[in-house]
């Protein structure tokens, strides 16, 4: 082919796709997650040459548990905003009883485990103070509103604000360790939720003025009649979801040493990256199929091109080349952590079509197959993590990675095939 007409033709496509929402969202999306991917690895790699590597893996292990409290926190909020408000007449009212339900079950949750955290794990003694205490409150809490409203943008199909949103982030992320690059773990954890609380604060009038939001300071009841049911088997497969990355430091530090659960992080938050490519695609399809379910099939057609053409080669390169992006984090990062992000790249392509799975599930609204698959995801990682890391240290880990996804995969489509063949879809509620 002529070289001209093939870059007319490029140009031609690259236009072609500026005008679909599904593409944009996607690519919002997905530059969004590697913003924030890439603010992380900065940020780590700063923390990690300012402090010795316990007080990271403690710092790791606070940060992550706060992440799952977050989420639990959420009570299925998350899903359901992006399921249900695009066809909600009451936009403010559903937002604001979302907001208020959000923040009173994560401050509740989160208070009630900064108690019992130092009790269960004696490395996380910091939470006996009360500044601590309240820290850890106030930083799950704020990450918990974050996340739902980021969902609110991907409900009105703006994703290009959750790309101004982490970029915020990243950035506050980056630079307050280099103004304050000294403390212990719980200085590490203050400094990355003040991040949160700054892009939290910009978010909150992003939503303000450009989609007119405005605060109703009670809870809708017809809300929670709504949305019940879905939120209920959205919050428990979405804890599912997110057990595995924030308890595997647990059982890490039980197990080995804070050390190695530093190692741990820094091999996942790379790995996530690779993951973005296919949560941004699949994030888009669930946006869009909730608009119109009926374009499902196309919308899921687009995004396995994504992840074939994307996701595929640079995750067989990362696996080759891991030892590169650890080098930024030092020589006991590679010479720990390169096995397991090798094996965490090698498992992107189940993390995809297990992503693909849940948006269908999603938008189908197929609570029964999303639950089921992510029981098996969470008890097959979760379970053979502890059967392999006494012999096999962090490279159990990501074998029990690789096979809890692959297994989860296989649950999900039983559920899916069993589904259209009963009744081809499932009904929607509107």
């Amino acid at each position: 082919m002529d070289p001209t007409a093939l870059v007319r033709q490029t140009i031609a496509r690259l236009n072609a796709m500026r005008g679909h929402s599904f593409f944009m969202n996607a690519f919002y999306l997905m530059l969004a997650t590697f913003v924030l991917a890439f603010g992380g690895f900065i940020f780590w790699a700063i923390v990690t040459r300012t402090y010795d590597a316990s007080a990271v893996g403690v710092a790791t292990t606070l940060i992550s548990v706060s992440g799952l409290l977050s989420l639990l926190g959420l009570v299925g909020f998350d899903t359901a905003l992006v399921r249900f408000l695009p066809r909600s007449p009451q936009k403010n009212s559903y937002i604001s009883t979302s907001i208020i339900i959000v923040m009173a079950a994560s401050a509740a949750i989160s208070a009630v485990m900064a108690s019992i955290l130092p009790v269960i794990l004696p490395e996380l003694a910091v939470l006996h103070e009360p500044w601590a205490w309240a820290s850890f409150v106030l930083f799950t809490t704020v990450c918990s509103v974050n996340t739902a409203l980021l969902s609110i943008f991907l409900a009105y199909k703006s994703a290009k604000y959750t790309l101004a949103f982490n970029s915020i982030l990243s950035g506050s992320k980056i630079a307050l360790p280099l103004l304050f690059a000294h403390g212990n773990a719980m200085a590490i954890f203050i400094l990355a939720g003040s991040a949160q609380l700054l892009s939290l604060i910009c978010g909150l009038s992003w939503l303000w003025r450009t989609f007119k939001f405005r605060f109703v300071p009670r809870v809708d009841k017809s809300v929670l009649q709504q949305t019940k049911k879905f939120s209920l088997f959205m919050y428990v497969s979405s804890v599912l979801n997110l057990v595995p990355p924030t308890v595997l430091p647990l059982i890490i530090v039980g197990s080995l040493s804070s050390e190695y659960a530093a190692y741990y992080y820094i091999a996942f938050t790379i790995a996530s990256a690779l993951y973005t490519i296919a949560y941004a695609s699949m994030q888009s399809v669930f946006a869009e199929g909730s608009h119109d379910q009926s374009a499902l099939r196309a919308h899921i057609i687009k995004a396995a091109k994504i992840v074939g053409f994307v996701l595929v080669p640079v995750s067989l390169l990362t696996a080759l080349l891991s030892y590169i992006p650890l080098a930024f984090f030092g020589a006991g990062y590679v010479a720990h952590a390169t096995p397991l992000l090798q094996l965490f790249a090698v498992g992107a392509v189940p993390v995809a079509l297990y992503s693909g799975l849940g948006a269908v599930f999603k938008v189908t609204k197929n609570t029964t197959g999303i639950l089921a698959m992510n029981i098996t995801y969470a008890t097959a990682i979760l379970g053979l993590s502890v059967l392999l890391i006494s012999q096999f240290a962090l490279v159990g880990v990501g074998i029990a990675w690789l096979a809890g996804n692959v297994a989860a995969c296989i649950v999900g489509l039983f559920f899916v095939r069993s589904s259209n063949m009963t009744a081809r879809n499932i009904t929607v509620d509107t």
